[in-house]
């Protein structure tokens, strides 16, 4: 069992290591290919309009974080600081390991489960996160439409997008048959659990709890339908704050404004290499010559979406910085005692 752990672990470090030296070997080749001295020069236009472009970005945070707060049911309340410094902690991790969304939304929940309970804290989270999975469809079926319509693409694009349109339609329909038939995943995830000893009492302890979170999810349309469409509202905005970033980014690369169309369709670009590709760091290399092929495609050439890929990656880097500076504040505080946190406020900020 010891020795099965240890292999498992090295092969787990092994991968990360493979994806992320694949990632960097992508990544110079891509800069390479478009001209290094071209993405250069377009990325320096963009210049103090970065700071635009990182709170843009925040304002994509913010807005999940609010619609994570109405997900919530009464009398839980979560103040909207939790929400959003819960949200920008946990997409940091995601970003810095191989995981993604198995450790971005964990995360949220632990963060503010001391606020609201973890119980709720799951079902809410739960509940954000399949109406912005219903809002990625949407950008993916306008998306796809959008690239084959509006541009002259070649096959190889053509069939990229129809494949991706059929994985996300596919995966809303299971969703939707999840929910309309209410079939109970992680209660049967908890029930395999307990034919295991080692995990059976903890598993049995769990059971209720999981029934009554799918519940909570199951029900959520239904104990409030006057709260959906502000929801599917926050979630749209979400993803135009996207294509304002991405049509500033380009406009300021190239020199000369784009049609927002263009801009649409890159969003859908990038939503499709973050999503795949969560298993990458950073989407090292593989946002950079994803971007790059598009936006050659698009006739706004490879130097244009190598820069863009990159002023994205650097406004990650910056809100990442600031969601793991936020997570070791936070633990450190929470590692104190409850006396040793009262001397540290009574003493304020010279502490």
């Amino acid at each position: 069992m010891v020795g099965e752990k240890v292999a498992a672990k090295r092969g787990l470090r092994f991968a990360v290591l493979a994806a992320g030296a694949g990632g960097a070997l992508l990544f110079l080749w891509s800069i390479h290919a478009a001209g290094a001295q071209a993405v250069r020069d377009g990325v320096n236009r963009v210049g103090w309009w970065f700071v635009v472009i990182c709170l843009l970005g925040g304002i994509r945070y913010l807005l999940r974080a609010v619609a994570w707060r109405m997900c919530l049911d009464d009398p839980h309340r979560l103040p909207l600081t939790a929400a959003f410094g819960a949200a920008v902690m946990g997409d940091a991790l995601g970003n810095v390991t191989p995981f993604g969304v198995l450790v971005s939304e964990p995360s949220k929940v632990v963060f503010v489960q001391r606020r609201v309970g973890a119980g709720p804290a799951i079902s809410a989270v739960t509940v954000e996160n399949l109406l912005y999975i219903a809002s990625v469809v949407i950008v993916f079926v306008c998306g796809t439409a959008a690239l084959l319509l509006s541009f002259d693409v070649g096959i190889g694009l053509r069939r990229t997008a129809y494949v991706t349109l059929g994985v996300a339609v596919g995966f809303a329909l299971s969703i939707v048959v999840v929910l309309m038939r209410r079939v109970r995943i992680a209660g049967a995830v908890v029930a395999a659990l307990e034919r295991w000893p080692r995990l059976r009492r903890v598993a049995g302890k769990r059971h209720a709890d999981v029934a009554a979170i799918e519940d909570q999810v199951f029900s959520f349309a239904s104990r409030h339908p006057g709260r959906l469409p502000s929801l599917l509202a926050l979630e749209a905005a979400y993803h135009v704050a996207g294509v304002m970033e991405i049509w500033l980014a380009v406009t300021l690369i190239t020199g000369a404004p784009i049609a927002f169309i263009t801009a649409f369709v890159l969003e859908f670009v990038n939503r499709t290499i973050t999503i795949a590709f969560q298993f990458v760091p950073m989407w090292l290399g593989v946002d950079e010559a994803g971007t790059g092929a598009v936006a050659t495609a698009l006739h706004l050439g490879g130097a244009t979406g190598v820069g863009l890929a990159l002023v994205r990656k650097a406004r990650v880097v910056v809100w990442t910085g600031l969601g793991l500076g936020l997570f070791f504040m936070t633990r450190s505080w929470l590692q104190l005692s409850t006396p040793e946190r009262e001397r540290a406020v009574s003493a304020g900020p010279g502490v």
